[in-house]
């Protein structure tokens, strides 16, 4: 299964302009637990999805009281990079839609 298919929001932003946040919503225990407990959602796999170092990973969160899931880390470009393509972060949660989840 799918991200996707079990969270109601994936969403990213800016965080500062040298950070990206993403959240990831549930609208049931359930699946949030499901979710938390796959062990899927690490630094370690988070890090190749995004391809960046581990240690740009500055945390992430999970939030029992509101079944959710904060992701930050460091860009590999600052938002305003003459290269950068996606000024606002609202575009880095695409490669967390389709992770699977056992």
């Amino acid at each position: 299964m799918k991200l996707k298919d079990l969270a109601v929001t994936i969403r990213s932003k800016n965080a500062s302009p040298f950070i990206t946040t993403l959240d990831v919503f549930f609208d049931d225990v359930k699946k949030y637990e499901h979710v938390r407990n796959s062990n899927v959602i690490t630094k370690s796999n988070i890090a190749k999805l995004y391809n960046i170092p581990e240690e740009s990973i500055f945390g992430i969160w999970f939030v029992d009281l509101c079944n959710g899931i904060k992701i930050s880390f460091l860009k590999p470009r600052a938002a305003d990079d003459i290269d950068g393509t996606d000024v606002y972060g609202a575009q880095q949660n695409a490669p967390l839609i389709d992770l699977e989840i056992p």
